[in-house]
């Protein structure tokens, strides 16, 4: 890992967070902060043949792809710009955790123009849409190819989709249409005239038939009903009972085609 580019991206997520319209949309805690550089990494690597701007190698854990070195990066980084740091506290949680803000729109000029644009920009439209909502972010790096495409404590393959050969592809000036010939002409002109004749026939059935009329006696939903309802339930096996429940599944199914390829039916 290149320490000088992650603290660069480190200082720049937190200084467009600073932006934000919402004061919580300013406070980045380090899942965020972590979030944000392997999202520049992303889109740095996409044009890059799979290098990464910061050189971190990724992992997928259990929450998202991360990285300690990036997360050991955060305080000192922002420490150094002057960033506010706030600790709080929960019930629910054993330990603090920590938010930082960092308000210099001047700053984040200087640290923009020392990022490639392709780096700047991702920070920029990553920060300003999620902020610091952990649920969307989540989510959204969960779905980024890299992790679709691996299983839990698997390093991240973060290159580019493979492109076709264009000379394998062809396009509609090498591969047009072919020109009927008479004999399928006449074949077409025929099944035409034949679903036309079937089309007429069909609308004079449906004048011919009665209209439908309700049923007598209506259906019942009593008791009675709910009751052959419930029957139907239980042939189906016992319901689970209330509370909480573990499902399991085979380790093969983080390297499903079905996780990664949106071509499946």
């Amino acid at each position: 890992m290149d320490s000088l580019k992650t603290d660069l991206v480190i200082k720049y997520s937190l200084a467009v967070a600073g932006q934000n319209d919402d004061y919580r949309d300013r406070q980045l805690g380090a899942i965020h902060l972590v979030k944000y550089v392997y999202i520049a990494d992303l889109a740095y690597a996409q044009q890059h043949e799979g290098k990464t701007f910061t050189e971190t190698e990724w992992r997928f854990h259990k929450f998202g792809p991360w990285s300690p070195e990036v997360f050991n990066r955060i305080e000192p980084a922002l420490t150094e710009v002057g960033a506010d740091k706030t600790e709080f506290s929960h019930p629910k949680y054993e330990d603090d955790f920590i938010r930082w803000t960092l308000d210099n729109d001047e700053l984040a000029m200087q640290l923009a123009s020392q990022l490639p644009i392709s780096v700047s920009i991702a920070i920029q439209n990553s920060v300003r849409s999620f902020g610091s909502d952990t649920a969307s972010l989540l989510n959204h790096v969960y779905l980024t190819k890299p992790m679709l495409r691996a299983a839990p404590g698997d390093y991240l393959d973060l290159s580019p989709e493979p492109k076709l050969d264009s000379a394998c592809v062809e396009t509609p000036e090498k591969a047009g249409p072919k020109p009927l010939s008479k004999k399928d002409k006449d074949d077409r002109k025929r099944k035409l005239e034949n679903l036309r004749v079937l089309v007429r026939k069909r609308l004079e059935e449906k004048k011919r038939n009665p209209e439908l009329i309700l049923p007598d006696p209506l259906p019942r939903y009593d008791e009675v009903f709910k009751e052959g309802l419930a029957c139907l339930d239980l042939e189906a096996g016992p319901p689970l009972e209330e509370g909480e429940h573990k499902a399991a599944f085979a380790d093969d199914v983080w390297k499903s085609r079905a996780r990664y390829d949106s071509k499946l039916p």
